[in-house]
């Protein structure tokens, strides 16, 4: 593709999450003042006082009326539409549990107090709304006091439902998820809306923990700093949750090298053709970027196999 049908892409792209993130949610809630969250809840809690109890110390707890310091009001007709019906006939037929409704009335709902990019995202780009999953899915609300009300805030909670991340994570090479010292949100955020895999730039979620590989280098190599949607970036390389192969690897041995590079003719030849006896990395050991070699050849290499190579006038170091 020309430079010129790149920038058209781009700008299509840049235009398409503009217009992403200016769609409306639907309707918040209606708008209760502090008086009438606090005293019509009350109401509520004549016959429901487990409910308070075991939204103490969450990020739910509701407000009582000598919360003075509470941000925001917090009650129990503020999440279950129709609460006005059902304190005239207190009835199960009549008041709504928010985990019974389409994703978008819940969205709805939760959108009275959570009008951020995840609700947003979860309406139109993110695959866990376009796989027909709702908040409740992964969010409780009642006797939870985990971070952002998951169900579950175990490390691999994410697990449940990515049964094939979680066997890849059991790979001989691999993130150390199972020892506790990372967690899925390390890298995956679901506020984020430049990426459809939820990972924070993809490139840049690696570099974060790996920053020595991160540059700027004089020499670049490419793949390592650009991302596509036909691929590039760590993951061309790298299998990110586990692989069998030695430092997350998609292929063993020379094989990632091969994915985009051909073998030189001289390498086939010269030196009884050394050089593809031994695997790529042995010479070209700075495949993530240079300061001193555009072909990334270890500073070194001039004392690994034949000494004083490049003084032969053969080779130089193409600076």
């Amino acid at each position: 593709m020309s430079k010129q049908g790149s920038a058209q892409v781009s700008r299509t792209l840049l235009l398409l999450f503009f217009l992403i993130a200016t769609i409306p949610l639907a309707e918040a809630s209606p708008p209760y003042s502090r008086d009438d969250m606090i005293s019509k809840s009350g109401a509520c809690l004549e016959c429901h006082p487990e409910a308070a109890d075991n939204l103490k110390g969450s990020t739910h707890q509701l407000t009582m009326v000598d919360d003075k310091m509470a941000k925001v009001t917090v009650g129990c007709i503020g999440c279950h539409p129709d609460w006005e019906k059902h304190l005239e006939d207190p009835t199960k037929d009549n008041i709504v549990n928010p985990a019974d409704l389409s994703l978008p009335k819940q969205a709805e709902v939760c959108s009275g107090c959570h009008l951020n990019d995840h609700q947003a995202t979860m309406l139109t780009t993110d695959p866990h709304g376009r796989a027909q999953l709702t908040c409740s899915s992964c969010h409780t609300v009642h006797g939870n006091k985990s971070r952002s009300l998951v169900k579950d805030d175990t490390d691999d909670y994410c697990g449940t439902c990515h049964t094939n991340v979680v066997a890849q994570f059991k790979s001989r090479s691999a993130h150390p998820l199972v020892t506790d010292n990372i967690r899925c949100s390390s890298c995956h955020f679901p506020d984020d809306r430049k990426d459809p895999t939820l990972a924070r730039g993809i490139d840049w979620a690696c570099q974060n923990c790996h920053s020595e590989y991160s540059g700027p280098h004089a020499f670049e190599h490419p793949v390592t700093e650009t991302y596509s949607f036909n691929g590039g970036g760590c993951t061309e390389c790298h299998d990110p949750h586990g692989s069998p192969n030695d430092r997350l690897l998609a292929q063993p041995g020379n094989g990632v090298c091969l994915q985009c590079h051909g073998i030189p003719p001289a390498h086939r030849t010269a030196h009884s053709g050394m050089g593809i006896k031994v695997d790529c990395v042995n010479c070209h050991t700075d495949i993530h970027g240079s300061d001193d070699n555009r072909m990334f050849l270890d500073p070194q290499l001039n004392t690994k196999f034949f000494a004083d190579c490049y003084q032969s006038g053969c080779h130089d170091r193409v600076r």
